[in-house]
């Protein structure tokens, strides 16, 4: 059941000053899972989540494969591949099962969606192949994923600007379109993990959005909602959700993205520099924030700032098809001051980690007070200006994809942070990491047990 908690006026995920965090240990590879050069999964989490994996060409696949290898073979390697070229790439997907697990739903396999691209025209005339070279980037090594949005060239800034009409705010202040710190962490944290546990899905949404349709079909089951139907229709009605079709037990939603997308897709294709969003990204965080958002987001100035727990709660359920109940663990009170945890410290590490070991991801938001950040510690700190040490000041969602524990029982949790400008895990100890946990969004059969004691202390 999805939470409808309203936190820090819609501005949570904006603006965390990456100086405050703790110091973290960056890794390429953990737990003996190989780098993206070898062929196993490179996010298995605790247990294999390609347990019967189909490495097997049918001859209709080895036509689509043959294609593509053809198709690809003259493409440049991207700075985020590793050095891997792209037939490398769809060689690796071929032996860690990726690129034929049916988890897209319709049942279409990674393989049948790169090939759609490939074969059908793009939107706005976007480069198919560079499309699909993002694509493969992202489903070898999501960790590549960024929040961070390119500079728009001065004649791209001319021709946006000609095209708006005057009384644009855009138009009246042209430096809205400089986005610096974006507030799309939800979004990028929910990429990661669509990338890393649903490649298919993930192909299939980039072949929709991307195709001259602008959009992709998800037959949603209303239980990936709630049980309660009539509260899952609700949940539709209130984040405004572009309903194409309903039934008694699912709704037909329309994906797309705000008009804006497209224009930021199309200055990444012709001006990408490493480090920033690639056309993937901008394609698939504007869907995640515009469906969000209840069709509110403009990719251009990026606003509204980021997504509340809800409504990040809300499209994680509609990627993944099934219940995500979103846990809320600090209270807060309406002076935005952390003043009690909803449970303990040892609950919320097991809900992490039991998700972990089914074999998904764990989207988390944590806070930082002024505690916490370490402001406290500063010389220049200043309680009347600054407020209390327990003073919420920013947060930040990420992506818990692993966790491990030394010998003495101590967890740390290997991370994705898609504002951090490094492409390689990190590591948090529990220790850090849950006093400033705040939400996090799991499968209702791990937590279903503790779901009401929890609510019943937020309430």
């Amino acid at each position: 059941m999805i939470n409808s908690i309203s936190f820090l006026n819609n501005t949570y995920n904006k603006n965390l000053d990456l100086s405050l965090k703790q110091p973290v240990k960056n890794i390429g590879s953990l737990n003996g899972v190989p780098s993206c050069s070898q062929t196993a999964p490179i996010f298995s989490g605790n247990v294999v989540a390609y347990s019967k994996i189909n490495t097997v060409l049918s001859p209709s696949d080895e036509q689509k494969y043959t294609y593509l290898v053809n198709y690809l073979k003259d493409v440049p390697i991207s700075a985020n591949a590793e050095s891997l070229s792209c037939t490398r790439q769809l060689d690796f997907l071929l032996k860690n099962g990726k690129l034929l697990a049916k988890s897209a739903h319709d049942s279409s396999t990674t393989l049948d969606n790169l090939y759609d691209m490939a074969t059908k025209k793009r939107a706005e005339n976007l480069n198919p192949k560079n499309i699909i070279s993002n694509t493969l980037d992202i489903l070898c090594n999501p960790r590549v994923v960024t929040q961070t949005f390119g500079d728009i060239p001065l004649h791209e800034k001319r021709a946006i600007l000609a095209a708006l009409p005057d009384d644009d705010p855009v138009k009246k202040d042209p430096s809205l379109m400089d986005v610096e710190a974006s507030a799309t962490c939800a979004a990028a944290s929910n990429e990661v993990n669509f990338a890393d546990k649903y490649p298919a899905e993930f192909a299939r949404w980039v072949s929709g959005l991307s195709s001259e349709d602008k959009a992709v079909m998800v037959d949603l089951k209303l239980n990936s909602l709630s049980k309660n139907p009539l509260e899952a229709l609700t949940i539709l009605n209130i984040l405004d959700a572009q309903k194409e079709s309903f039934s008694f037990d699912k709704v037909r939603l329309k994906i797309t993205t705000d008009k804006n997308a497209y224009t930021r897709a199309k200055i990444q294709d012709n001006y990408w520099d490493k480090g920033e969003r690639n056309v993937v990204d901008v394609l698939i965080q504007s869907a995640i924030m515009h469906t969000g958002s209840q069709n509110a987001y403009d990719s251009l100035t990026d606003t509204p700032a980021g997504l509340i727990e809800v409504e990040k709660t809300f499209v994680e359920s509609v990627i993944k098809n099934k219940e995500i109940t979103s846990l809320v663990y600090q209270k807060i009170d309406d002076d935005q001051n952390l003043i009690d945890y909803n449970c303990s410290f040892d609950k919320m590490q097991k809900h992490i980690t039991d998700t972990i070991d089914a074999g998904d991801d764990v989207i988390i938001g944590y806070v930082l007070t002024n505690k916490t950040s370490g402001k406290t510690q500063s010389s220049l700190y200043n309680p009347k200006i600054d407020g209390e040490p327990n003073k919420v000041i920013n947060g930040h969602e990420i992506t818990i994809v692993d966790y491990k524990k030394d010998n003495y029982g101590k967890v740390t949790f290997v991370c994705v942070d898609t504002d951090d400008d490094n492409p390689k895990f990190v590591e948090y100890s529990a220790d850090w990491l849950l006093p400033k946990l705040h939400h996090a969004g799991y499968p209702a059969k791990i937590v279903e047990k503790d779901e009401k004691e929890i609510m019943k202390n937020v309430a």
